[in-house]
Parts: structure tokens; sequence; C-alpha cells
């Protein structure tokens, strides 16, 4: 659904976050901020790379909508 504000369309994305299942936090990445992806594929490849660095965590992909 798209909503006009101030003569600029916003739309609705979606992206796919790293996610800690035991403490229900977001993984982050060296700046401090969540990993994200735009696509499932990327994804996948993030959550390998970050169970490699956390092995003992369980990570799991979360599909979020954004509105931009």
């Amino acid at each position: 659904m798209t909503v006009p504000v101030f003569n600029v369309l916003k739309k609705d994305i979606y992206v796919y976050r790293i996610k800690d299942i035991d403490t229900g936090e977001y993984y982050k990445n060296y700046n401090n901020e969540p990993c994200e992806c735009g696509t499932k594929a990327w994804a996948n490849i993030l959550l390998d790379s970050c169970k490699l660095k956390k092995p003992n965590n369980i990570l799991v992909i979360v599909k979020e909508k954004l509105n931009v």
C-alpha cells in the first residue's frame, strides 16, 4: 500500500535480519548496527557467517516490513 506524504510516495519494503533467540536481540555488526539484507539468499549467507562467529547462540532469520 502506498501513501502520499508531502508529495512523496512511501512504500513498504521487506528486510531480513538475524535475531538471537535466547536474548531476543538482533545480531549486530562491527558498527553496532543490526545485520540486515534485502534478499533471502543473502540472509542465508549472513546467517552462516554469524553462526561461525557465535557457534553457541541460536540465530534465526526474521523478515520485517519497513515503511520507506
